[in-house]
């Protein structure tokens, strides 16, 4: 070993510098309050079904209060909860109270699956109400352009009186319901995965054919052998339109609104 300065015979000590740090925490609080917002809010599933629940139990109660000591069958119907009616029966399962309850099951699975936080935010039922009254503008505007006598759900037109006043009113609220369940909810889901999944279109394609077909059924079932209305391919025209426009409705602002605005639509129309 040697004397000189350019000994390279022994290591000098090094000292350690700890990494810097690259990662850091942040609040999850913040993370989640991103996307949170009124647009958003509205699709959630449990939002729904509480801005969805007074108007369930509206009808359902008013059904019961007014036609309780009746036979189911002979108490004024819907075309849309017969077919729920009829598809329950396929499996052996009967009862007037079913298609309401399927309702809340569907939203609360839908709830389920979607992994949505299992809160309400209260001031956005205020919009909601809004912006059902103002979605269902368009709809009496093109009432006066395409004329019919009726609403969009089966609401009888020849009975008279306080009692069936009240009847039709709250079938204006259960054709809203029930229809948007049927011909929205389950038939433009259930069209759009088949389309999308199955048969492997794009998705926009699917999406419009779903929305087409559920139109053109929403339209036909209101005459025979489903419903009760005499053909007219005047109000055929109007419900295909109409259709369109809820499904539109469903498809961008979520199935409370479409509800909404339909309930909203048929109150109006029966009572001016």
């Amino acid at each position: 070993m040697g004397r000189d300065g350019n000994d390279t015979g022994m290591a000098q000590p090094r000292t350690r510098r700890r990494p810097p740090k690259t990662q850091v925490k942040r609040s999850t609080k913040k993370r989640e309050a991103v996307g949170e917002n009124y647009w958003d809010i509205t699709h959630r599933p449990l939002q729904c079904l509480v801005f969805l629940l007074p108007m369930v139990v509206a009808y359902e109660l008013g059904m019961v209060l007014l036609h309780g000591n009746v036979p189911d069958y002979q108490r004024p119907a819907l075309a849309a909860k017969q077919l729920l009616q009829w598809f329950f029966s396929l499996f052996g399962a009967t009862g007037f109270y079913l298609p309401g309850a399927a309702l809340i099951i569907v939203l609360l699975a839908w709830q389920l699956a979607s992994r949505h936080p299992w809160k309400v935010t209260g001031g956005v039922f205020f919009g909601m109400a809004g912006e059902s009254i103002l979605l269902a503008i368009p709809l009496l505007v093109l009432n006066q352009w395409i004329p019919v006598l009726q609403g969009l759900g089966n609401v009888p037109g020849e009975a008279t009186g306080a009692g069936a006043s009240l009847d039709n009113l709250l079938l204006s609220v259960g054709a809203g319901l029930y229809e948007e369940l049927v011909f929205r909810l389950i038939i433009i889901t259930v069209v759009t995965m088949l389309l999308v999944d199955v048969v492997r279109f794009r998705q926009i394609t699917g999406v419009a054919g779903a929305v087409i077909l559920s139109s053109l059924l929403f339209a036909a079932h209101h005459y025979h052998p489903i419903g009760a209305d005499p053909w007219s391919s005047k109000d055929f025209a109007f419900r295909a339109a109409a259709g369109a426009y809820l499904a539109a409705v469903f498809v961008l602002r979520g199935f409370g609104l479409a509800v909404g605005c339909h309930v909203i639509y048929d109150v109006m129309a029966f009572l001016f």
